[in-house]
């Protein structure tokens, strides 16, 4: 079919997504994630023929994933506690979430070097630091509204989790977005500059605390829910200017300015936030797992015995680099809960298909252990929250 310069490929994912929600709502005995579903989603409407990519057809659709991965970063960090990072006088360090999640963090990402170099070894077309990026990412996505829909959000256990989740995503964002540029174009003043975009944060944080007392902000001779929603967009794309004048990744911009907005406690029943939350998840970030599974070639993954391979290994490789750092934490969690929060964490999705993408941009993967990253990341999305759903249950029993 000839989709170019149409909408009809926008029409059916209208038609789609909607079904495909309610379905994956009404499954309850599995925990099957909603990003999970719009991939194969993805992959059925390209299998189909209803939606061709090939030859500048819906190119248009590439933009709109783009975005979407995007507003999907600025929503991440906009689900950050910020009280979660605080260390109160008199607190257990060795029981405090920030202390506890650098642990985890900094234990996944050792075992995932030395993970890399064997991998090196088999391919040396691999680079290790890669793949310890790669194998130290977690799904905030995933672990947060599993946490949520247990009510262990705020237990001292949810938030040891979910510091953990977030200081891999952080911090693998930032060096995956600082070591691809150096690795692109060498260490310059432009790539170093990156490091402002923290203490900008600082400065953006008492501009808006200064906007939220003035008369327009409270609404007054302006209707309030679209100004406040362009305030906000215009922190995202001030962020997404300046990660792009440092010649970092877009998605630390996004991510930095949902951070920034963080610090301002939007609850969950915030107008603002579920206007934000409800443009994202119903409309923009659908499109970017979607075309991640209109992108993914099975019949060719599936003739590749290369990529094949990949996928066992990388799939044990997923579960030990998170499993085995929890459990060194039973101390303060308990042998059950630090083992079922380890398959949690072992959840990724939306960093690992970034990284894979970089990776192969970068060339210091190859492709064929692309596709594999991919299914794997579909497989944890799947497998680590059931097997933490059961470990709960058994507990709770």
């Amino acid at each position: 079919m000839d989709w170019e310069g149409s909408l009809s490929p926008l029409f059916w994912v209208l038609l789609l997504v909607f079904p495909v929600q309610a379905i994956v709502t009404r499954i309850r005995w599995i925990r099957i994630p909603s990003i999970l579903a719009y991939i194969f989603l993805g992959m059925f409407l390209q299998s189909s023929g209803l939606l061709e990519l090939q030859d500048g057809h819906a190119a248009w659709l590439h933009g709109m994933s783009s975005l979407g991965l995007f507003y999907l970063m600025f929503l991440s960090g906009l689900e950050i506690d910020l009280d979660l990072l605080r260390i109160r006088k008199g607190a257990n360090l060795l029981r405090h979430p920030v202390v506890l999640g650098l642990l985890a963090f900094g234990g996944s990402a050792g075992l995932s070097y030395l993970l890399g170099l064997r991998m090196q070894q088999i391919d040396p077309s691999i680079h290790a630091w890669m793949m310890m990026l790669i194998l130290s990412t977690t799904s905030l996505g995933i672990v947060m509204p599993v946490l949520r829909e247990f009510g262990m959000i705020r237990s001292p256990y949810g938030q040891t989790l979910l510091t953990a989740a977030f200081i891999a995503d952080l911090i693998t964002m930032l060096l995956l977005s600082v070591v691809s540029g150096f690795y692109r174009a060498g260490f310059s003043w432009r790539q170093a500059s990156v490091g402002l975009l923290l203490p900008l944060i600082v400065i953006c944080y008492q501009a808006f605390v200064r906007l939220r007392r003035t008369r327009a902000w409270r609404g007054d001779g302006v209707p309030e829910p679209s100004f406040k929603l362009q305030a906000v967009f215009a922190v995202l794309g001030l962020y997404g200017i300046l990660t792009d004048l440092t010649g970092a990744e877009p998605i630390l911009g996004a991510f930095l300015a949902g951070l920034l907005l963080a610090g301002f406690r939007m609850q969950e029943h915030h107008p603002v936030r579920q206007q934000l939350e409800g443009i994202g998840y119903g409309f923009i970030i659908p499109i970017f797992f979607l075309m991640v599974g209109a992108q993914f070639n099975l019949q060719a993954f599936l003739a590749s015995p290369r990529a094949l391979e990949w996928v066992p290994l990388l799939l044990g490789a997923a579960f030990v680099v998170k499993v085995l750092p929890m459990a060194g934490l039973f101390r303060a969690l308990g042998v059950r809960m630090a083992l079922a929060g380890g398959f949690l964490l072992s959840s990724r999705m939306t960093l690992v298909v970034v990284a894979a993408s970089i990776g192969i941009r970068l060339g210091v993967i190859p492709p064929s252990l692309e596709d594999a990253l991919i299914v794997v990341a579909m497989l944890t999305s799947l497998l680590s929250p059931l097997i933490f759903t059961l470990g709960h249950r058994t507990k709770s029993a």
